[in-house]
């Protein structure tokens, strides 16, 4: 097997996404108060997620992991 065809397309992620991007914004931004910089969607511990990467008032990268399914944070990242 294609080491490609391990990976779910953008598209297969976000057919599985309950959530919208912007919503997902939201919520990271009330977990983490800052500056969005980067958005990505993918899978952590076999989930779908939005990872957020936001630049907080001390000036510090956070990734804001965002469950694409439930909308809660799934978890915080330095």
């Amino acid at each position: 097997m294609p080491g490609w065809a391990l990976f779910e397309s953008d598209k297969e992620l976000s057919e599985k996404a309950r959530i919208t991007m912007v919503e997902a914004l939201k919520t990271a931004q009330k977990k983490v108060p800052g500056k969005p910089v980067e958005v990505n969607m993918g899978k952590d511990d076999g989930r779908v997620v939005y990872k957020i990467k936001i630049i907080d008032k001390d000036k510090s990268a956070k990734k804001v992991y965002i469950d694409a399914t439930t909308g809660k944070v799934h978890t915080v990242k330095d």
